[in-house]
């Protein structure tokens, strides 16, 4: 037996032992599809009055828990305490989610079950959080949970109860995915001794994979890879020590989290944070909040990382895995649950959007700290000037608008050697939908790079759905088009292409069409109408229309006969 199987047997035998002596009991095993979910209109809580374990049956959704992100696949299974929130998101395609609610009695010696059932216990060490199970295994017991719990016989809910029993015991100890096991060892390592040097033979060595299984199967699993991760553990490190001990030169703190170079450090904490050192320790001093996604854009771009954010994105992981760790109070997107955790951070300012919130609300935001309502009917550089001012950094504002304006004009000129004057028509495949964007959503294309807009488009300001023959009726020259990476996306892209309406159209029939997959750039214009995701966007303008792209997807290629590409990082 090897040391890490020994290990795991251990964890589970501690863990075993902690719940040897609770008492479980099934409340209710329900399914959730997405046509009771009533997103877009409203958000929608899986109700968390008792512990919940839910197993997705769907590899097109996810989960924000306590406004952290969860994405799911079929065989996921996530367990969570009372009182934690929990907010679903499923395709319309989705095969769902099975949702079994359970109370977790923890007795006193001579409690009757009665007695016991009073005082549900509030965790269970070693049992909450995300596992990934074998989907051929806990989806088809779910279903006949299910189908057994609608029957209300005695013999029935028994089973039901041993049907939890089977998929906890499963939760704590799953042999079936041993190698995620090991990456998950390795990666706790890492948290431990991410200060040493360590190299990624090594750590293959210590999860028992080939360098290039380990480093693939690490990046699958946690979305980075194994480097990066301990880039984000040092500097994580690093900006602890920047506030908690202001008298450690930067020389010092270098040392400490694992760098023998300074300059070296300085270089690389600029590019992942976007600021020097100096400037991260003085903005770090006012705790900002930023109630709504749109505004975590207007402080990054003024070198302010949110004290309390939202960062469960549902269309890129870009901010959870570049400041999640700087993120000290997730927020929701639930009036009670932000204010309580606002009461409780206490920030210094809160900024926020005035159609977001209603105006009860936003009274009651004024009473924990000085709040800023942005007017939405403002544009995005307005919107920028309005924080600055409100946070005394007018001068940061001017400055980054000053660089983005030099920026736009190089990109512009990048841009119009390839389309020249020919109208450019922006549509994303979102799911079941063909969303064409409108002026205000295509502001950093049709006004910043200055390319012109089919006849239309300036009739609306968002999005619009579209059939294949409404896109041909905007007559455009050329098309940008990005596909969500999810299966539900790629379903309606291949019917696209197969309609004759699409092959008829004049950018397709001149190769004219700009293939994206998974391009958080072009995902949700109205969560990115702010100053950092457009100065991010201007970075990856050019290689939207070059040929190649920043990354060429040959199967996306030889699929769909465009040159496909994932834009940015």
């Amino acid at each position: 037996m090897s040391g890490l199987e020994v290990r795991d047997r251990e964890k589970a035998a501690k863990d075993g032992d902690s719940l040897a002596d609770r008492w479980f009991k099934l409340t209710d095993v329900g399914q959730l599809l997405a046509a009771q979910l009533s997103w877009p209109k409203d958000r929608d809580f899986i109700v968390s009055d008792t512990h919940v374990l839910i197993v997705s049956a769907t590899g097109d959704g996810h989960l924000v828990v306590d406004g952290r992100f969860v994405a799911l696949r079929p065989g996921t299974t996530v367990v969570c305490t009372p009182g934690q929130l929990i907010e679903p998101g499923l395709s319309s395609r989705a095969k769902g989610l099975y949702v079994l609610r359970f109370k977790v009695a923890a007795p006193d010696a001579g409690d009757s079950p009665a007695d016991a059932d009073e005082r549900e216990a509030q965790s269970s060490p070693g049992l909450s959080g995300k596992r990934e199970l074998p989907p051929s295994v806990v989806v088809p017991l779910c279903e006949a949970m299910r189908e057994r719990w609608l029957q209300r016989t005695a013999s029935a809910r028994l089973r039901c109860e041993a049907g939890l029993l089977e998929l906890l015991g499963m939760a704590l100890d799953n042999p079936e995915h041993r190698t995620e096991q090991a990456i998950d060892e390795v990666k706790a390592m890492l948290d431990r001794q991410y200060r040493e040097e360590m190299t990624v033979e090594q750590l293959a060595e210590t999860a028992g994979l080939s360098r290039f299984h380990f480093m693939r199967l690490f990046k699958l699993k946690f979305g980075k890879g194994v480097t990066e991760y301990i880039t984000e553990l040092r500097l994580a490190d690093a900006k602890r020590l920047m506030t908690e001990q202001a008298n450690l030169s930067l020389r010092d703190i270098a040392f400490q989290v694992g760098y023998k170079n300074e300059t070296y450090f300085s270089r690389l904490f600029k590019k992942q944070t976007g600021m020097a050192p100096a400037i991260y320790v003085k903005n770090s001093r006012i705790k900002v909040a930023a109630y709504s996604w749109v505004n975590i854009g207007q402080l990054l771009a003024l070198q302010t990382i949110p004290y309390a954010a939202p960062m469960d994105h549902y269309w890129t992981d870009y901010y959870r895995s570049k400041f999640g760790r700087d993120v000290a109070v997730p927020l929701s997107h639930q009036y009670e649950f932000n204010r309580e955790a606002l009461r409780k951070a206490q920030p210094n300012f809160i900024v926020a959007i005035d159609l977001l919130i209603d105006e009860q609300e936003q009274m009651r935001l004024r009473g924990i700290a000085p709040t800023l309502f942005l007017p939405w009917e403002a544009d995005w550089r307005e919107h920028l000037r309005m924080t600055a001012s409100f946070l005394s950094r007018t001068d940061a504002a001017e400055s980054w608008l000053h660089e983005y304006e030099q920026k736009a004009a190089e990109t512009r000129e990048a841009v119009r050697r390839i389309v020249k004057d020919d109208t450019v028509l922006i549509v994303n495949v979102f799911r079941d939908q063909l969303l064409v964007w409108g002026r205000r959503a295509g502001t950093a294309l049709y006004d910043d790079l200055r390319l012109a807009p089919p006849e239309g488009v300036a009739s609306f300001d968002w999005t619009r759905p579209a059939t294949a023959g409404q896109l041909a009726d905007f007559q455009a020259d050329r098309v940008l088009l990005n596909v969500s990476a999810d299966s539900a996306s790629m379903s309606t892209w291949r019917k696209l292409l197969r309609s004759e309406e699409w092959g008829q159209m004049p950018a397709v029939r001149q190769q004219r069409v700009h293939a994206t997959f998974g391009y958080d750039g072009l995902e949700a214009p109205w969560n990115n109408y702010s100053a950092y995701p457009f100065g991010r966007f201007m970075q990856d303008a050019p290689q939207l229309f070059a040929e190649g792209g920043l990354e060429g997807n040959k199967a996306m290629t030889e699929e769909f006969g465009y040159e496909a590409r994932r834009v940015g990082s």
